[in-house]
């Protein structure tokens, strides 16, 4: 029995490598850059690809959402740098209105948001959707990992080697070497490698 368990998880495994490498040849000539070894599942929705530069080795698994959009008005586009190693998990949500930077060997865990913009709510006359944005860069550095279903809000930096907690709301810088939990996030731990 565990033979056969064994080798249905090796095809199932080969398919999910063969959906990968088919969409990322489908992806490639729109993305400003790909590195080699870079993989992207079928995302759910990519706005301005000619951004997005992908690092060596990154993967993006199924069901994300990259959108790189314009910010206030005269302005131009933003742009998303995702670092070589990165691993994006599935149904990873990121809205980048300035250019945006992710580091290298960084982990976001499956349903993750990150945005560097919020609408306006100065006119309450006006919907939101038709306000200006209020827009702040966001950076993660190098080996950050957050967990499932955390939140990124703009403004922040997230200092290199630091996790983030499951369903953590992150709406001000945290240090390197830091472990940050809660809504709103604030550091519990620190360590020093």
């Amino acid at each position: 029995m565990s033979q056969l368990t064994n080798s249905t998880y090796r095809q199932v495994s080969k398919l999910r490598l063969v959906r990968l490498r088919f969409w990322t040849l489908v992806y490639r000539p729109f993305l400003a850059s790909c590195g080699d070894r870079a993989r992207l599942g079928k995302v759910e929705q990519m706005t301005n690809p000619h951004r997005i530069s992908l690092g060596k080795s990154t993967v993006i698994y199924a069901g994300a959402r990259l959108d790189v959009i314009g910010p206030p008005v005269h302005r131009e586009l933003g742009s998303l740098t995702i670092g070589d190693g990165t691993s994006i998990e599935p149904n990873v949500h990121i809205g980048a209105a300035t250019d945006m930077v992710i580091g290298r060997n960084v982990v976001l865990a499956s349903s993750v948001y990150i945005t560097d913009h919020d609408h306006g709510y100065n006119d309450g006359e006006v919907s939101a959707l038709n306000q200006p944005l209020e827009v702040q860069r966001v950076t993660i550095e190098d080996n950050v990992w957050i967990g499932e279903r955390g939140v990124v809000l703009k403004g922040v930096t997230i200092g290199h080697h630091s996790i983030v907690g499951a369903n953590s709301v992150v709406t001000r810088s945290i240090p390197p070497y830091s472990i940050a939990v809660g809504s709103p996030a604030r550091v519990v731990r620190t360590w020093c490698p």
